[in-house]
């Protein structure tokens, strides 16, 4: 389970700034991404690993650093099935600055990630997209 762990807590920093080049080490190509609470102009599932990247990777350019905070991953019953809880401070490249609180879920198979159900407050979303516009 340690291992899984140690996968998850990379993971986590690989979703948030990539790069695409190192999913296929951390992620099973056909990796299944849901954002359940994602608001309107934001996917709420993506399949495939180069799917996954593509949309992820409009995000990552517009970062310039992203932290994770309070990271908290608990395996369950199931061997596979992993949550996490955590909060993120980011600061985009234009100044904005964009803050949440997470649930996670992470399935992880083989060594690598499979599924990742990630729930957050879609309102933070909601502003940055505003301020933006």
């Amino acid at each position: 389970m340690t291992d899984a762990k140690v996968l998850i807590r990379e993971w986590l920093d690989l979703v948030a700034t990539g790069p695409a080049e190192r999913w296929p080490a951390k992620a099973a190509d056909d990796v299944v991404i849901r954002l359940p609470f994602a608001p309107p102009g934001v996917p709420a599932e993506l399949r495939g690993a180069s799917r996954a990247t593509e949309a992820l990777g409009a995000m990552w350019r517009t970062t310039e650093r992203f932290a994770w905070h309070d990271v908290v991953i608990r395996g369950t019953e199931d061997p596979e099935l992993f949550v996490t809880t955590a909060r993120s401070e980011v600061v985009l490249l234009s100044g904005q600055r964009y803050a949440n609180a997470y649930v996670i879920l992470t399935r992880v198979r083989n060594g690598r990630v499979a599924e990742h159900v990630e729930y957050f407050n879609p309102l933070p979303v909601i502003e940055v997209f505003q301020r933006a516009s």
